[in-house]
């Protein structure tokens, strides 16, 4: 409390008229704390966008039509890489298993590791967690970007592309993950274990990060109560997103149970996490501009506790 205290004492009231615009990739962070009730009696007014992938978000971002969204560590790099004027000022950790983020092949499938990928053809999504865990692991296996064929594709259409044969593997994320899982038919390749972080960007623009700092604030605190609803909840919070998804609620339900989202503290580790993954983007010639990740972050609105 202290913490927007001070914020407000800088910034002007926050009152009803004021407006908070936010995005995430499928309406997630609405649904969210619209099921976790922090949506209720709210001081200011937010606008949800909802975009289909990170891309589009960091896009809006950049582009100052939304204020705060949700990006992977990879799809952030790339974007701020870019020259977007984008800050992180929260972060979300998620428990990197199996059904986190993933390289899945089909079942029947002659490959066995990341080596076995030289030569082949990777679907993803450009710039996403998975392209990034692709890159890691080809890195891990003493190969690059180069020695594969990259089919740049939302989701939905890799998901076809592997189906088909057209594609020898997936690099994806949850809940994509676990729905090929569920469905069968697949298999993981390559775990994001060891590979991935597991941090979910809370990033603004820098315009946001001037103007709105109380809202950005208060809009955080909500967010950590409702990831530790939601995973104090998860029966009934699953439910809630299938029907939003249309998705079966197993497949909701088994992301939610092994990923335990929670808000933890802009740190050093954090920081570095987000280093790494420039260095490697920059290593594969997909950012050309030296990256310092220190100065892509906005501490100040860090919690003054971690949820625990």
């Amino acid at each position: 409390m202290l913490l927007l205290a001070a914020l407000l004492a800088l910034a002007p009231a926050v009152q009803g008229e004021e407006l908070l615009r936010v995005s995430s990739q499928k309406a997630s962070l609405k649904i969210l704390l619209e099921a976790a009730g922090e949506l209720n009696n709210l001081p200011y007014r937010i606008e949800f966008a909802s975009f289909g992938a990170a891309a589009p978000t960091a896009e809006a971002l950049a582009a100052g039509a939304v204020d705060i969204g949700t990006l992977g560590d990879a799809p952030f790099v790339f974007a701020a890489g870019a020259g977007a004027p984008l800050k992180t000022v929260g972060v979300v950790r998620v428990n990197v298993t199996q059904t986190a983020v993933a390289i899945v092949v089909n079942q029947d499938s002659p490959l066995r590791d990341a080596a076995s990928l030289k030569g082949r053809k990777i679907t993803t999504t450009r710039g996403s967690i998975g392209h990034y865990l692709a890159l890691a692991a080809l890195r891990g296996a003493g190969l690059t970007g180069k020695d594969v064929q990259f089919i740049f594709l939302q989701p939905a259409e890799s998901r076809g592309l592997l189906a088909n044969g057209e594609a020898d593997a997936w690099a994806t994320w949850d809940p994509y993950t676990s729905m090929s899982q569920i469905e069968g038919g697949t298999r993981v390749l390559v775990s994001g274990e060891g590979l991935f972080a597991g941090n979910m960007l809370l990033v603004a623009n820098d315009a946001a990060i001037r103007d709105k700092p109380a809202l950005l604030a208060d809009f955080l605190q909500r967010l950590a109560r409702a990831y530790a609803w939601a995973n104090a909840n998860e029966p009934a919070f699953s439910a809630i997103q299938a029907r939003y998804s249309g998705l079966p609620v197993d497949i909701h339900s088994r992301s939610n149970r092994y990923s335990q989202p929670h808000r933890v503290p802009i740190d050093a580790g954090v920081i570095a996490d987000v280093q790494r993954t420039a260095d490697l983007y920059r290593a594969e010639g997909l950012i050309s501009q030296p990256f310092d990740a220190t100065g892509r972050f906005a501490p100040q609105f860090n919690p003054e506790h971690s949820p625990q």
